[in-house]
């Protein structure tokens, strides 16, 4: 067929095709694979003040953040180890952080902590504080929740360690080594009422009490917001579990149980000043360690996407 021949072919087909959704995907994480390294955070809760930064190449701004609150060690000021397959870490006494690079493409981040030195081997009490060793970064690009026909979802996870010390004194409810994938589903629509208001939405990863982790659907009494965690369980995700030291796979869609949240926040109470799903949109993520017990842990990232979709015109014939 000449060229001439197959451009009015093809136009032909496009103009007597059947009904056909044209949809726009929008990845909203950058620099999944951690490439650029992360800007360090103070440990001072609520306070977003970068110290430091980790940096695998000469960048004037790096997307993501390492969030370390609550903790005694400082991961600032460190000498950048270059592994000898091509990764490189930094670490201090109490936690570390592997960005693979070169033969560890494969792994694109490990974080593992010990949080003995951060509770000078104590157990932890009622009320008080935890370490974290979280990745974040702000989300700037998602739509409204209303013009998502998808949110696709996809993580692969491995478990590498995990000492669980349980001296005397050990309650399941106080202590324990978790991991969270956290959504901040969040009011952004500056013309309304209740503009900035939102809840966390929760793919768990890892709890050390359960192969897989049990769900939570409550407010949140550690943090001041006191905004609602909506967190379904392991289940709804997957039915593979970090416990086998393997690595797993998460991937799916989480618009219906991000819609699910939004809704239960209203039947709950939360979120009263808007009823009006495209005001709300995924500003921000994180994922990491939280460990409000005795524990040595660490655990390996890989594959990280967040797909928005949406519909788009639909052509006709």
């Amino acid at each position: 067929m000449c060229k001439k021949s197959w451009t009015v072919f093809t136009f032909f087909l496009i103009e007597t095709m059947l009904p056909c959704v044209f949809g726009v995907n929008i990845e909203l994480i950058h620099d999944p694979r951690f490439e650029q390294g992360l800007a360090v955070l103070s440990p001072v809760h609520g306070k977003k003040v970068v110290v430091g930064t980790l940096a695998t190449i000469e960048q004037d701004t790096l997307i993501w953040q390492l969030a370390q609150w609550h903790s005694q060690y400082c991961i600032t000021g460190v000498q950048r180890e270059n592994l000898p397959d091509g990764g490189v870490r930094f670490s201090n006494v109490a936690k570390s952080i592997t960005i693979g690079l070169g033969a560890l493409k494969h792994r694109d981040i490990t974080l593992a902590m010990d949080s003995r030195l951060e509770y000078d081997g104590k157990l932890r009490t009622q009320g008080q504080p935890w370490p974290h060793l979280l990745v974040e970064q702000s989300i700037t690009n998602c739509p409204s929740v209303a013009d998502l026909a998808g949110l696709h979802f996809h993580i692969e996870s491995r478990l590498l360690y995990a000492e669980i010390f349980r001296p005397k004194g050990y309650t399941r409810t106080l202590h324990c080594a978790q991991v969270p994938f956290v959504l901040t589903i969040q009011n952004r629509n500056p013309e309304s009422k209740g503009y900035g208001d939102f809840l966390w939405f929760i793919v768990p990863i890892y709890d050390d009490r359960d192969r897989i982790p049990q769900p939570h659907i409550a407010q949140d009494t550690a943090d001041p917001s006191a905004k609602l965690i909506y967190n379904p369980g392991g289940a709804a995700y997957t039915d593979q579990s970090c416990h086998d030291g393997q690595w797993i796979t998460i991937n799916c869609d989480l618009l219906p149980f991000v819609t699910r949240a939004i809704e239960t926040a209203w039947q709950k109470g939360y979120l009263t000043d808007s009823r009006d799903l495209n005001d709300y949109l995924i500003s921000s993520m994180s994922l990491g360690w939280e460990v409000t017990g005795l524990a040595r842990v660490a655990i390996q990232f890989r594959a990280l996407s967040l797909m928005a979709s949406t519909e788009g015109e639909i052509y006709e014939n």
